[in-house]
């Protein structure tokens, strides 16, 4: 009899653990169909518009980032520089060098092309859009090679919503462009062509071919007596330099070391651009349209 009694309630609480389990498998399966959605779809290709830009004399004063590190250390780049060359060689890896002999033969964003994967009236909220993007040159051609700064967004202006997609780049004039659907209602999705592959690989060249693009003037104070004095991260001269470290990153900024001062005496820094530009005329033609 005691058996029975443990059987029929073992029996009883199994059912009750059965109701409960169907009932939040409809629960779920109830709270997902809520969760379903339509998307109106709305694709811009385009070029971000790009206004010429003049480059005017300025003047900062500022005072030293880091007064507490060490003067006239000398420090060995035995550590620093073999991982500097590593992530710069990297870098130059994932931006090939990219000439072109015009214009025409870079990417244009009227002539490319973009499809839906696997399109759907519906979708639920966590799942992914994709998107394929073919690029093509201005006559048309497809392009072989990636490389291009794209900027990928989804927003929904009435919720004051947006997101950003995720570019996948196959080195070879394709790109999947996944939009993760994070709240429901219509959403808008636009693909912008920054900069073509020809501009990037012009740019990074430009950034890299020098530092003499700022003109960096320190000046030095010991009392009454004021003294400027040339700056910059290389210097080009034989006279004796104060050196200021960054201890965190490894880095070093030095200054021409005026006579009678100490390098400790570094008190300000003004700044000013040279007219001076590493992009040839063609280049330059990439970024004023």
């Amino acid at each position: 009899q005691l058996n029975n009694r443990l059987a029929h309630k073992i029996k009883t609480r199994y059912q009750e653990y059965k109701k409960r389990k169907n009932k939040c498998v409809r629960i779920h399966l109830l709270f997902m169909s809520i969760l379903c959605m339509s998307y109106s779809l709305s694709f811009q290709f385009w070029s971000e518009l790009h206004l010429p830009i003049f480059l005017h004399h300025w003047n900062t004063t500022t005072t030293p980032s880091y007064p507490e590190a060490p003067l006239n250390s000398v420090v060995s780049p035995a550590e620093t520089d073999p991982r500097i060359q590593e992530i710069m060689k990297k870098l130059d890896q994932l931006i090939p060098p990219r000439p072109f002999p015009h214009v025409n033969t870079t990417t244009s964003a009227a002539h490319s092309r973009v499809t839906v994967l696997s399109p759907r009236d519906t979708y639920c909220i966590g799942e992914h859009l994709d998107l394929l993007l073919e690029v093509k040159d201005y006559l048309g051609r497809r392009k072989e090679y990636g490389g291009d700064f794209l900027r990928a967004r989804m927003s929904s202006p009435a919720l004051k919503a947006g997101a950003s997609g995720e570019v996948t780049d196959f080195n070879n004039g394709t790109y999947l462009v996944r939009f993760t659907l994070f709240w429901e209602g219509q959403v808008s999705l636009s693909l912008l062509l920054i900069h073509p592959s020809e501009g990037v690989s012009a740019l990074w060249r430009a950034r890299n071919q020098g530092y003499d693009r700022v003109i960096f003037t320190g000046q030095f104070a010991n009392g009454t007596s004021r003294v400027l004095s040339e700056c910059g991260l290389t210097l080009n001269t034989s006279a004796e330099l104060c050196q200021y470290l960054d201890t965190r990153d490894q880095e070093a900024f030095y200054c021409v070391k005026p006579q009678h001062m100490p390098c400790r005496a570094l008190t300000y820094m003004t700044t000013s651009n040279r007219e001076i530009s590493y992009l040839t005329l063609k280049e330059k033609s990439l970024f004023y349209r």
